[in-house]
């Protein structure tokens, strides 16, 4: 018995069934696994044949009913008048085959110190951008770049899925020192007085109790190895390792206008949508009633499962309405703002493992503005840059 794939089904009934099978035995028409059902007879015959009994059919007296199409053909068939739904799969498939051959999303985790818009404004200077194509993307120069230039990130791994970039990143917490060094030398960055200090690598200069200056060499990048009888001294060149702790004095300062807008919301708003393809935006309503507003936007890109992002991103815009009315603060006012500053910034440093032993905050105006200065008693590790701690409190 032949095995055919692609046939229809039919079922042929008639008083004279049998001689139409004769004549499509004798015309080259083949008919498969045919079987008698009742009084009619059922086969399978290929697209190309049944369209020849067509002439059979009518000289034999007989109906045949079709009762299945396994065929490719008769689907098309069927939506031949309806052209745009084949064209419209045929233009989806060609479309997602283009979207994944560029990356059209970076995704980041693991971040905390470096925000999501200042990895991607690193990768940006680096030439990475949305719309690049996967082929031109090299990860390990993006992970060779972000460990030497990115001071905090321990540990880097980039890797494309789909379409997606992902950039997964660990990132070093004060206790985990790596100190600054200079010539393989541990340099103190602040005065102050030893608290602790464990070397792992090299010569210490200091020990716990010892003052020191900004600048001081704490841990020497020679060590010195004598011989049996200690006489002769022999030098050796290393890599300075130690953690180190000091207790010194930092001081922040900061400053608000005594004089603001003041925003006063009318109540008014206004939802409107965007549509964002690439480096591209179509807005799709403008807020013609609306004079001053803040703008809340919503965005979220259109992905095919978890590994294909499309270019098309769609943002979901809140405008509330207001008016500003020039106001000043008052004292009390002014003081809770400068205070609420000086707090986040001491919260900063303790989550860089910064101890606080000490601080006090001091308010004054001058002018049209107030001025804060706080004096910070503080336990900070030898390699602790405090001024990245005061550019994300911006």
């Amino acid at each position: 018995m032949k095995r055919i794939h692609n046939y229809i089904v039919i079922e042929i009934s008639g008083w004279e069934r049998e001689r139409f099978v004769n004549l499509c035995c004798r015309r080259g028409i083949t008919l498969y696994n045919c079987q008698c059902v009742k009084e009619t007879i059922r086969a399978r015959i290929t697209r190309q044949d049944y369209f020849k009994t067509k002439e059979m059919r009518r000289k034999c007296h007989v109906h045949i009913k079709v009762l299945k199409k396994h065929d490719i053909e008769f689907l098309f068939a069927r939506y031949r008048r309806n052209y745009s739904i084949i064209a419209g799969f045929a233009t989806a498939f060609v479309l997602m085959f283009i979207a994944s051959r560029f990356v059209w999303s970076i995704e980041f985790d693991g971040n905390y110190i470096y925000t999501d818009d200042s990895m991607r404004r690193f990768l940006k200077e680096h030439g990475i951008n949305t719309g690049d194509k996967v082929k031109n993307i090299d990860t390990e120069n993006i992970e060779k770049a972000i460990k030497n230039e990115l001071s905090q990130v321990t540990w880097v791994n980039v890797r494309i899925e789909g379409n997606i970039l992902k950039v997964s990143i660990d990132e070093s917490k004060a206790d985990e020192l790596h100190s600054t060094t200079n010539d393989g030398n541990i340099i103190s960055g602040y005065s102050g007085v030893i608290e602790y200090i464990i070397t792992r690598s090299g010569t210490p200069k200091v020990t716990v109790g010892d003052e020191v200056s900004e600048g001081d060499i704490l841990v020497e990048n020679t060590l010195y190895v004598p011989d049996d009888y200690e006489e002769n001294i022999q030098q050796f060149q290393t890599q300075a390792q130690a953690d180190i702790l000091i207790r010194t004095q930092l001081s922040w300062d900061n400053e608000i206008n005594a004089v603001y807008a003041d925003k006063i919301y009318t109540g008014r708003k206004m939802t409107t949508y965007a549509i964002s393809i690439d480096k591209y935006e179509i807005s799709l309503g403008f807020p013609r009633h609306l004079k001053e507003y803040d703008k809340v936007v919503n965005e979220g890109n259109i992905k095919i499962g978890n590994l294909i992002a499309l270019p098309v991103s769609v943002q979901k815009i809140t405008l509330n309405e207001y008016k500003e009315n020039e106001a000043e603060y008052s004292e009390e006012e002014a003081a809770a703002i400068l205070n609420e500053k000086a707090e986040r910034f001491i919260k900063h440093l303790k989550e860089n493992e910064v101890q606080i032993n000490d601080y006090h905050v001091n308010i004054e105006r001058s002018g049209d503005k107030y001025i804060a200065h706080a004096d910070i008693d503080a336990t900070v590790p030898a390699d602790f840059d405090v001024r990245k701690v005061e550019t994300s409190d911006e």
